[in-house]
Formats: structure tokens, sequence, C-alpha cells
């Protein structure tokens, strides 16, 4: 179970909200939006009935109204108990002496006549008990624990408390903020209070302050969230009346989503990205070290068995016995799809010689007049090329995916008439459902060319094999409503050979 954060935004970034009965911490620099998530996050527990407790440690209860002020928060709900608890010099019964002491909302911390309860954690706990249960509480600061103790393992061990306390006694969603600053101490035993805090709560949110082209713009991002499947990407943040307010409201744009989505032929990928969408663009990049032709291979299987044709257009490492290798046990050789007009291959590598004859795979044979002229004019290229495409259009009766390895086209065109010949194909042989997917490692092109193929794509997913030596893949950019999220491909003994798979949650 969740519940709602108090920003729409924010709970889909989390898959519908905080967990329930868990503590998070909210962490940043000063000023940045801190205590207004949080209180945001009160008044949308007050909305559904829910009991809700702010502790601040830093200001007194008129001293938040006035920070709270020019917001539209409701202050005076019955259901909203606001107390503060900090720490200022006088006398404790055990030390007879000035020392630091706990000061509350209600002055109940004397213990006898002039004497007040020190600032320690069992009498911050034991006043805390009093408003159990609440079904959310933010304590707003955790600095002023730091204090208590110069030790950061003493502070951890308080802070694991007060999570149990929230959690256990409480049965409470909790929200604990804290200065995100680095400690001045270098030493191994001690740790800024912030770093502490993110071991000891279940989840983390981080909002920062930083430059943007020289301004300054205030950021939030989700870190971790344990058992939830969220956006690690950053946020926007801005403050208006309501509280804090997330932009942009969505990663993805919104066109297409009505058309058939069809599987990329593997379920994890389909996790990340929701799928290929008909008719859409999709850029596929790899790093030249990454596995990439069982990929391929597999989304045209599915492709195939989703009532789709294939226009491959292959590296020259894609030789047909490589690509019937990878094919599922279940789907037709290549004699069948080729008989079937169900594949057609452009052979700019003079690959695919073993099926030159079937009128399905066009070449301009290596030894023939058509490659010399091709070799030497890239428009009797373009002419080829052009032709090609009519015909495979003009005998097709179904939407293709289209599997075009870029490099195949840069062997005979330049990045203009790479460009040139996207677009006319576009325009003029394209079904409305086809599907075009271009396959390439940007470090091998111009720069330009690169940028247009991200520019124009709808899908982008982005393949590498880290110095980890573990392959990763990530998509990038879907127009399937789905956000930016990473996978592992894993080699496996059956063919396609590639399995996606999530991080564990």
């Amino acid at each position: 179970m969740s519940v709602s954060t108090g920003s729409d935004v924010l709970d889909r970034i989390l898959d519908g909200g905080f967990p329930e009965n868990r503590s998070i911490l909210i962490s940043g620099g000063p000023g940045v939006g801190k205590s207004t998530l949080a209180m945001q996050f009160l008044q949308a527990g007050l909305a559904d009935g829910d009991r809700c407790l702010y502790v601040s440690t830093e200001q007194t209860a008129e001293e938040l109204r006035s920070s709270f002020e020019g917001f539209d928060f409701d202050l005076d709900h019955p259901n909203l108990t606001i107390v503060h608890v900090h720490a200022r010099t006088g006398r404790t019964i055990e030390e007879g002496e000035q020392n630091l002491t706990m000061q509350t909302t209600d002055g109940d911390e004397v213990l006898g006549e002039g004497y007040s309860a020190p600032f320690e954690m069992q009498y911050v706990e034991e006043y805390l008990s009093r408003f159990a249960p609440c079904d959310r509480v933010v304590f707003d600061s955790t600095a002023s624990l730091a204090g208590i103790r110069d030790d950061s393992h003493f502070f951890q061990r308080a802070i694991l408390d007060l999570v149990r306390l929230f959690t256990d006694e409480f049965g409470a969603t909790s929200l604990l903020t804290a200065e995100a600053l680095v400690s001045d101490d270098d030493s191994a035993d001690r740790l800024a209070p912030a770093t502490v805090l993110e071991f000891s709560t279940h989840g983390v949110v981080r909002l920062r302050r930083s430059p943007v082209e020289g301004n300054p713009r205030r950021s939030l991002r989700v870190v971790k969230m344990r058992g939830v499947d969220h956006d690690t990407r950053e946020y926007e943040l801005g403050i208006d009346d309501d509280g804090v307010f997330l932009t942009p409201q969505n990663r993805t744009h919104d066109f297409g989503i009505g058309n058939d989505v069809i599987s990329t032929g593997f379920e994890g990928l389909d996790d990340i990205s929701g799928g290929l969408t008909k008719g859409s663009g999709v850029l596929f990049e790899h790093d030249g070290r990454a596995f990439v032709d069982g990929l391929v291979v597999g989304m045209a299987a599915s492709a195939v068995d989703s009532g789709m044709g294939i226009w491959l257009v292959p590296s020259p490492s894609l030789t047909p016995t490589r690509f019937e290798s990878m094919l599922p046990a279940d789907e037709d050789e290549i004699p069948a799809l080729l008989d079937s007009d169900s594949l057609f291959v452009l052979d700019s590598f003079n690959a695919w010689g073993a099926y030159a004859d079937h009128r399905n795979v066009y070449a301009a044979s290596s030894s023939g007049l058509l490659s010399r002229l091709m070799s030497k004019s890239a428009t009797a290229s373009m002419a080829f090329v052009k032709r090609v495409l009519r015909d495979i259009t003009n005998r097709r009766d179904r939407p293709v995916l289209a599997l075009v390895y870029t490099e195949a086209f840069l062997r005979w065109f330049d990045a203009p008439q790479v460009r040139e010949l996207y677009y006319w194909a576009r325009e003029n042989v394209s079904f409305e459902e086809d599907t075009v997917t271009y396959i390439h490692n940007p470090e091998t092109m111009e720069t330009n060319l690169a940028e247009f193929f991200v520019y124009d794509a709808q899908h982008m997913y982005r393949t590498w094999k880290h110095e980890n030596d573990i392959q990763y893949i990530e998509a990038e950019k879907s127009i399937a409503g789905t956000t930016k999220s990473m996978g592992v491909v894993n080699h496996v003994e059956t063919a396609p050979y590639v399995e996606v798979t999530r991080p564990t949650k």
C-alpha cells in the first residue's frame, strides 16, 4: 500500500506514493523546499481523514505559522498537531549545572523546580509518545539530534530508534528532513547526518539547488525507495500557494498511444519501455562492444508473431547463418520467411549471397556493373535504394518493422543523403503502421547525424557494456507513457541468446 505525497507528479514517480508505514528521508540544502514538501504531505493526509503530527526541532508553532503564511495550508485542522522540541541551555537534575535541556511546546519538560530534562533521545521519545497513534508524522529537522552527542554511530542509533517509534508505536508513515551538508570532519568514524540517515531510512528523496545555464533552479530526485519501482530521473521543483510542484508533468510524448503496441520480444525490455508503438520511429544506440544482433533478431521474431513483416538492412556481421541461428525455435526459417513475404532484405554488404537469387533479397553484386556504378555515384545508389523500397511497398500487404543498421547506408551515402532518404521513404513508401528502427553506434558517425536520429525518434534505447563487463540497456525515450529505466542484458543458452531483466526492487 502507498499514501499520497501531496504531489500528483511525485505520486506517479513513486508508482502511487510513499510506502505506507515507512520512514522517508527528505534531504537538501536550506531553503530548497523540504519543510514545504513535508507539510504538503500532511495536508494530503488531512484531506484523507488521517491524523497528522508535525514535529519541529528548529521553529516554534508561531514561527511555523509565519513560514507557511503564504501557502494554502490548514494549520488549524483538528486532525493536525504541531509541536516543537528543541534544545537550550538550562539546568538538569543529573548535572545541577548549565547544560543542554529539552524544551517543548507545552512546557512539561520541567522535572523539578528550576530543572529541565536533558536533551537526550530517551526524553525526546518519551515526550513524542504522547501523540501516538498517528497516520502521518513529519520530523523537521533531524539536524538538532546530531548535537546530542558527537558520534555518528550514536546518531544512527538515535535515528533508528526514532524510525521504530514512528513505525511501530505510531503506526505512521513518516518524513524526516535533514540538511544535505558534507561533514567538515574527515575522520573515518564520523559521517554527515544526512549520510547516516540515508542508511537508516526506507527511502531517500533529495532536493537540491543548482545552476542551469547560469540560472539557479530547484530540483527533486528519488534516490532510493525500497520495494518501489520508481523513476530515478531529476525533476524541476517549483513552489506556489499549494506547496511544491514538479515539472515536467510527463517525461514522454502523449501522441501515438492509441495505436497498437507490439512487444520488443523481451519481457524485461517491455517492462522498461512499454513495448513499441506501431507507426513510430525507433532508435537503438550501442557502444560497439554490446551484443546487439540478438536483441535485433528477437525484435524481428516478435514483429512476425504480431502479423507484421520485416524489412532488414543488415550489418556485415548479421549474415543469414547468424540471423537464422538466433531465431527462436518456434519461428519459421529464412526460406519460409522470404517465401511468405514476411522478410525483405536490402543487402549493402553482399553478406546474404546465399539468397541472392530470391526476389526478396536485394543486393548489388560486388562483380556487377551496378555495384561499380554505386561505388562511384551516390546518385546511382540513391536510385537503386528508392527502386528497391518502391518494389517492396508494391508487393507487401502488411506493415513492417524496418530494422536498419545505419552503417549500411553510410557505406553508400553521406549524412545529408541519409537524411534525404529518411524523409523520402517516410513520405513515399511507408504504411501508417510501419515501425522503423535505426541501429548504430553514434561514435562512428557525424555528430549532427547522430543528433538527427535522436531528435526524430519516438522510442530510444541505448545499450552498452560497462567497465564491470555487464551489458546494460536503458529506455531513454518512449511514447508508451513509461519513464526512463534500466535493465541488464543476460546471455542465455537459447536463441536469441539474450534476455533483459530488471534490477530487483
